[in-house]
């Protein structure tokens, strides 16, 4: 059934045959209701996608006390590793513990017919306010709606179709350019990719670099040089087997987003090919001066976390009600020249990958 925004609680107890008083509770939580009546409840709201109205006007008389943490893209395809759930525990505490402010975590919000609504506490009044933590997909239709509730919320990723969003985050797209020029001035000019995050807005700026770092050298754009993979070892190796099984491919970016050096290596040896001897590779990481690939002839870093930790302290004072604009934070890579026998830290990953 399509979606109907005109939809009262009054309809809803219509439609399921209760009270109004009963809906709410469902809505809300709240006991008093039979598992059979919340079951036949919820099934009317997931049929015809309605959402209780609880936008900005009904939050101005209340205290800001609950921050929301959710997850745009589901943890099957986006999978953040535990090491950043850590990472952002500490940084959430230390920016809201000393205010006393609850933390409201969702991870498995629902998915509908129009997308996954990973913004239901802010409709149903879970939380004032929210971070959205992962990649943003590229037909996102929830985040306008959260824009313009007026409620103060944090995206650490970025949409082309909504520039005006709240962000903090990192330009992919500069980083893919920075990669692949750095590869042509070393002479290469078949060079291939590993590309995170398809139907994904990072994936996008990805592959938005590489073509233009190609386009502005007059070399013509070839999709066979792209592969798009997940965050799994054998998609990774399989990938870079097939790539580097074209002999005339003598430099790859791995922008996979894995920071896993055994399947590169592992994919280039069913190819017959050594990493640093017959072929160069640019490695992207998210932890600043970290070597992926000891190989490698170059790596980027890819300041996610300190950008999303600018963002937090940013985000904590519109919360708070110290600002009332929205946040736009975007850092620059840094691409590292490899250097000879330098003792360099591994990275930390920002995602768990798969075997």
């Amino acid at each position: 059934m399509s979606k109907v925004r005109s939809w009262t609680i009054h309809d809803i107890a219509r439609r399921a045959d209760v009270s109004a008083k009963t809906v709410s509770r469902v809505i809300n939580g709240e006991k008093g209701v039979s598992l059979l009546t919340r079951r036949k409840v919820t099934q009317v709201i997931d049929e015809v996608g309605f959402e209780p109205h609880t936008g900005a006007r009904s939050m101005r008389g209340c205290r800001r006390d609950c921050v929301g943490v959710v997850l745009p893209a589901s943890p099957e395809e986006v999978p953040l590793s535990q090491g950043f759930f850590i990472w952002l525990f500490n940084e959430l505490c230390a920016t809201f513990g000393k205010r006393g402010d609850f933390l409201c975590i969702d991870p498995h919000p629902p998915t509908r017919e129009n997308g996954r609504d990973y913004a239901r506490g802010l409709w149903q009044q879970r939380y004032a306010g929210c971070i959205l933590c992962g990649p943003l997909s590229l037909n996102d239709n929830v985040l306008p709606r959260i824009h313009n509730s007026g409620h103060p919320y944090l995206a650490l990723g970025r949409l082309d179709d909504f520039p005006e969003c709240s962000c903090a985050t990192v330009d992919y797209e500069l980083g893919a350019r920075m990669s692949v020029e750095y590869l042509l001035n070393r002479g290469h000019r078949r060079i291939a990719m590993l590309k995170a995050f398809s139907g994904y807005q990072p994936g996008l700026e990805r592959l938005r670099g590489y073509r233009a770092a190609l386009e502005q050298a007059g070399i013509p754009f070839d999709p066979a040089l792209v592969r798009s993979v997940s965050v799994s070892q054998s998609d990774i190796l399989n990938a870079v087997h097939r790539l580097l099984i074209e002999p005339d491919v003598t430099a790859l970016v791995d922008c996979s987003a894995a920071e896993d050096p055994v399947s590169i290596r592992e994919g280039a040896r069913r190819a017959g090919r050594v990493p640093g001897k017959d072929f160069e590779v640019v490695c992207w990481t998210y932890t600043d001066n970290a070597t992926v690939l000891a190989e490698a002839c170059g790596h980027l870093w890819l300041p996610v976390r300190e950008s999303a930790r600018e963002g937090l302290i940013c985000f904590e004072r519109w919360f708070s009600g110290k600002t009332s604009e929205p946040i736009h934070i975007l850092y620059r890579p840094t691409l590292y020249e490899h250097v000879s026998g330098l003792q360099v830290p591994k990275p930390k990953p920002l995602f768990s990958v798969a075997i």
